[in-house]
């Protein structure tokens, strides 16, 4: 309850409160002083921005790294996994490497989680080159870029020797046919060679081909090369027209080679070699056809590519970005078109950099239509004005504590979201502001700017604080995701929302003292659109509320015939609620109409509610874990879906990755999580031994078992485990027996006998005797150029070798979680039964990481998810005081979850980790209307009708929620234009749980309270927690007999203030039962009523002269 003191008369004589507090003793200083405070933090808040803003270097540049989690088991593996691959090369094969160790395990290493330049980008391509072995019998083949998977027998062409020095880098635009028409149409073959020529003559002309010769570029690895080879073009003399009547008399006997071909290469292939089959026709690749043909008979192809041989160097991306508009994509084509990348997606990754700032551009169309509905809602420039410096001040000064307090450095460009992000909600908080002012302006018209401010500003600032916890609470809920760029928007954003609420109490409440005092003295300088400067004269005091007020609007005057509907009760005192302005009106008659229907829209929330749900848990884990940052309609988005489709891309997925075994080494971080640039240091494992004679005997067996498993197999054919190999070389030297054969693939001279007679003293295989382990593993390392065995001061350090793996990163989810739980459940086994030396072995991959990476991001977005509902669940209990009230908002918001849910299932969403992190953060926005509404439902004090209640909150409330609900859609739809996938996204799912927590405030728990709402919703947590107020209450009542009672009665009744008791089953209750309700003595009751005044509507005008609108406030 809000303390109060003595009523004060203001000027003219009305009875205004005089609230007393803290709070409310601080909001009479901001009124008194108000020019000085709010001077004081607008020069404040602009010397922080510049300290953040100039000081800490903020740079509008974007920053797109750190995409791989940080600090979690299988992120700390990878990134000691990786420092060892990259410095294999300097630790293996060497006993002269000493300043190496010291430097890996004493200085941060670079981050190698930054090999992975874009989430949405092949994690393979990163992929450090000794993971890749190739077959020695794929010498005779030619192959493009040393890939295993695009491959083709002999063919004799132009420039020939020059196709095997292609690479991924190469630019290779994919085809897509039209109309069902086949790319080895003779129509297609035409306008693809057509579309190559004009894209040669632009790369010729730039210089970015690689040359034929001096005059021309090599023709492009494609359908249409394959066809010339088809004819005999081998000079590439054909134009496309003779190409196509030559390749129709070829078609049909080349197409059923293709088919033969394709069959076999789907049976030859293997993780660990492929080589082209020789039915195969020469010149032909599988990256010219996609996976569908001859699949069941299947004789159309719908996709190939083009793979045009180009120039490589510093800015070749760019300038290929550059002129990507120049290349010839067929759009005049009636049978085919074409969209360019690389292997890469180079052009991609320089397009979302790209767009982040065009992206920007729109926020200031965001932050336009904000302004313009401030206007719209105060009717003052000058409000306006400062709400927009409350929200653009948040923005430098959440970087401020950023960078300066919470010391983050790294900026990733989801960070510019909270631009969005604060537009669209903080203007919620001036709604609430203003609003507040003006209905305590409406209420006590005579009373001073101080008097005002002590009732205005701490309602309002309460207020906020609700909305504003439970959005914060969301945002920084998110943080406890591992990954440094989420993490860092989720803490960004969060400090966004507090400094949005810090700054509205800093700027936008003094403005309003400043705005209101100049109004009361009929000036106009505070930029008032359509009042008057000039102050009316007084009315008489004594005034009456005209029945005019409210017989514009049929459902007012409904209300007003009384019964059941009415909801209005005379008898016992209660003000009617008047519709005395358009959105009031408009109110009244939807609760008019609502009421009548109450209990069939009740059942209808409940049935909705249900079948959402159902229709909710329908959404899936998408099919692959990779992320894409790009519209799907953009060229680079279209190269990247259609060449997932093509048969090499098929080949190489069905293949797995490589992983790694590793021991000597322990699974740490030593970086900072929320830096990508901040790498980590090499930490070794202190209990790492091999050369005992259990760990000798335990690793030579320990591959035998670990290639037999399923998830495994040779990263090649010839290789072998160090331990395995280093055992045959013992054996073969102690026997004297100097050949090579198949089995061991050992070559044994005379230098190997030197080496076993100075440092393995007569071994004859594993297990040795320790104390020559050391010594002759070492020197055999060196001699044989091992590069498993990482060596320091004549010991092993560390041991690794490669795996192919069944799993990729773009696998999808619940398969790449169940292979990694049958490795690691055989490794545990393996673990039990290992020496001590060498039980801390594991397995990991990039593949793996980037796993993780997903789990962990949905992890931490169902962690979020119960965080924010929690905090929503504790916030909207405490502004309520009511459990009934608690749960009817609770079920409020999972209808908002479950249809918002339904609706993105019906628009195709998947529950990809960026989707789950939008559900996390929204959930704190979506409860912030039914927290409005609670907490006016349950202001009114005592046993109130809850039909009374319903419509009062309806009323109180309805205007500033929609108000706030019409800026947030407007930024939402403004941020459905953007071009990266992410901000679309949150974009979606903003509007749609905009719209249905609309729709859940006014239907869903409208339809709760006012048919099974309670009547005193706050009495059973009063009963708990007031006992002791009680008794003391009683006392004081006592001494109250003695003086009148210090209620409040301002000019116009406030509802809040002047509610007796009432229910819709009791008509009749005794003067000291009303009294009872307010504290008030029953022997007092006249005096109270006696000094109720009356109110003539010329009060209200003159309000209205003075240009306080008449919308409504938020709880």
């Amino acid at each position: 309850m809000i303390t109060t003191t003595k009523p004060k008369t203001a000027e003219g004589g009305s009875v205004v409160e005089e609230r007393k507090g803290i709070f409310a003793g601080a909001s009479r200083f901001v009124a008194r002083y108000a020019w000085a405070h709010l001077v004081v933090s607008f020069v404040g808040a602009i010397a922080l921005s510049y300290v953040g803003m100039v000081i800490g270097e903020f740079s509008p540049e974007i920053d797109n790294e750190g995409w791989l989690s940080r600090g979690t088991e299988i992120a700390d593996r990878s990134t000691q996994y990786f420092i060892l691959a990259g410095n294999y090369f300097r630790l293996a094969g060497t006993t002269d490497n000493e300043d190496t160790w010291i430097d890996l395990t004493g200085n941060p290493q670079p981050n190698y989680s930054d090999s992975v330049e874009n989430a949405g980008g092949d994690v393979r391509r990163r992929k450090l080159s000794f993971a890749l072995s190739n077959n020695s019998n794929q010498e005779e083949k030619r192959s493009i870029g040393g890939s295993r998977y695009l491959q083709t027998n002999e063919f004799d062409v132009l420039c020939e020797d020059d196709y095997n020095s292609m690479s991924a880098s190469d630019l290779a635009p994919i085809w897509k046919t039209k109309n069902d028409i086949s790319a080895f149409d003779p129509r297609v073959i035409q306008d693809i060679c057509e579309a190559e020529q004009t894209t040669m003559n632009v790369l010729f002309r730039d210089n970015l081909c690689q040359t034929c010769g001096d005059d021309k570029c090599l023709a492009p690895v494609s359908i249409v090369l394959f066809a010339r080879v088809t004819v005999g073009d081998t000079e590439l003399e054909l134009s496309c027209s003779e190409l196509a009547e030559k390749w129709e008399e070829k078609r049909s006997e080349t197409e059923e080679r293709v088919l033969s071909c394709i069959e076999e290469v789907k049976v030859a292939y293997t993780a660990t070699g492929f080589s082209m089959p020789d039915v195969c026709p020469p010149g032909f690749y599988t990256s010219m056809v996609d996976e569908d043909y001859a699949a069941e008979g299947n004789n159309f192809v719908k996709y190939t590519s083009s793979i045009f041989p180009t120039q490589w160097g510093k800015g070749a991306a760019q300038r290929l970005y550059d002129i990507v508009d120049e290349f010839d994509k067929a759009d005049n084509s009636k049978v085919v078109e074409g969209a360019y990348d690389n292997a890469r997606e180079s052009l991609g990754l320089i397009k979302t950099d790209d767009a982040i700032g065009t992206d920007m551009l729109l926020a200031c169309a965001s932050g336009a239509i904000t302004s313009v509905a401030i206007l719209i809602h105060t009717r003052s420039l000058w409000l306006t004005i400062i709400g927009l410096f409350q929200i653009i001040l948040s923005f430098p000064l959440g970087y401020f504590v950023y960078t300066f307090i919470f010391g983050l450095n790294f900026f990733p460009f989801l960070n510019f979201i909270g631009v969005f992000v604060v537009f669209a909600l903080g203007a919620d908080d001036i709604f609430v502001a203003v609003d507040k002012w003006k209905n305590a302006r409406l209420d006590y018209p005579k009373a001073t700017t101080e008097q005002i401010a002590a009732i205005a500003l701490p309602d309002a600032a309460n207020a906020m604080l609700l909305t504003t916890t439970t959005t914060a609470a969301a945002f920084f809920g998110t943080a406890i995701c591992p990954v440094a760029p989420l993490k860092c928007f989720a803490i960004f954003v969060g400090l966004l929302i507090v400094f949005d609420y810090l700054l509205c109490i800093l700027l936008v409440f003094p403005a309003l003292c400043i705005y209101d005092r100049s109004l009361m003295k009929g000036s106009n300088c505070c930029c008032t659109i359509g009042c008057g400067s000039e102050k009316e004269e007084d009315n008489d005091d004594n005034r009456q509320l005209p029945e005019s007020n409210v017989k514009n609007n049929s459902a007012i005057e409904a209300a007003k015939k009384g019964g059941a509907e009415a909801v209005v009760d005379h008898r016992h005192n209660l003000p009617e609620i008047i519709g005395d302005s358009f959105i009031r009106r408009v109110l009244l008659g939807y609760y008019f109409y609502f009421h009548k229907v109450r209990w069939i829209v009740f059942a209808l929330s409940l049935g909705g509610t249900i079948v959402s749900g159902l229709f909710a848990a329908g959404l899936q884990l998408p099919e692959n874990s990779d992320v894409r940052l790009l519209n799907e309609n953009l060229e680079y988005e279209k190269n990247y879906s259609w060449r997932l489709k093509l048969l090499s891309t098929v080949l190489e997925k069905s293949g797995g990755s490589e992983g790694g075994m590793v021991w000597g080494v322990v699974p740490a971080d030593t970086g900072s999580y929320v830096d990508p640039a901040s790498g980590t240091k090499l930490v070794l494992d202190p209990a790492f031994d091999p050369s005992t004679m259990e760990s000798q005997e335990y690793l030579l067996d320990f591959c035998d078992r670990f290639f037999e498993q399923e998830f495994a197999s040779l990263i090649s054919e010839n290789f072998a485990c160090p331990f395995n190999t280093f055992n045959e070389w013992l054996v073969t030297v102690s026997s004297n027996n100097n050949t090579t054969t198949e089995d061991n693939l050992l070559s044994i001279d005379s230098a190997d006998f030197v080496l076993y007679d100075e440092h393995c003293n007569g071994a004859t295989g594993l297990p040795m005797p320790q104390k020559d382990f050391n010594s002759c593993i070492t020197a055999w390392a060196v001699e044989k150029s091992e590069q498993s065995l990482l060596l320091r001061n004549g010991a092993i350090e560390a041991i690794f070798f490669f795996f192919q793996g069944r799993v990729r990163f773009d696998s999808p989810f619940q398969i790449q979680s169940d292979e990694w739980e049958l490795i690691e459940g055989w490794l545990d086994n393996e673990k039990e039964r290992a020496p001590e030396g060498v039980k801390k072995m594991f397995q990991t991959s990039i593949d793996f990481w980037w796993f993780d990476t997903n789990g962990s991001m949905l992890r931490s977005a169902y962690a979020s998810a119960g965080i924010a509902m929690a905090v929503s669940g504790v916030i909207i209990f405490v502004s309520s005081r009511s459990f009934i009230l608690t749960l009817f908002a609770l079920l409020t918001i999972a209808y908002v979850l479950v249809s918002t849910t339904a609706m993105l299932v019906a628009s195709g969403w998947t529950l990809g980790f960026l989707e789950s992190i939008c559900f996390a953060i929204l959930i704190g926005i979506s409860c912030d209307f039914v927290i409005h509404f609670c907490h006016a439902y349950a202001h009114i004090p005592g046993n109130v009708d809850r039909h009374y209640r319903t419509k009062y909150a309806l009323v109180r409330m309805g205007p500033s929620i929609l108000a706030a609900a019409f800026t947030t859609v407007c930024a939402a739809t403004i941020m459905l234009f953007t071009v990266i996938s992410f901000f679309q996204q949150f974009a979606l799912i903003l509007f749609y749980t905009i719209i249905q927590a609309t729709v859940g405030s006014f239907v869903v728990f409208v339809a709760f309270t006012d048919c099974i709402g309670p009547s005193n919703p706050t009495y059973l947590v009063d009963s708990l927690f007031s006992s002791k107020k009680d008794n003391e209450g009683n006392a004081m009542n006592e001494k109250k007999e003695e003086q009148p009672p210090t209620a409040i009665y301002p000019l116009k009744q406030p509802q809040e203030e002047n509610y007796y008791d009432t229910t819709q089953s009791s008509n009749n209750h005794s003067i000291e039962e009303v009294a009872h309700a307010k504290n008030l003595n029953p022997n007092h009751q006249q005096n109270v009523n006696a000094s109720l005044p009356t109110i003539d509507m010329s009060e209200k005008h003159k309000i209205q002269s003075m240009d306080y609108w008449d919308g409504e406030v938020e709880c």
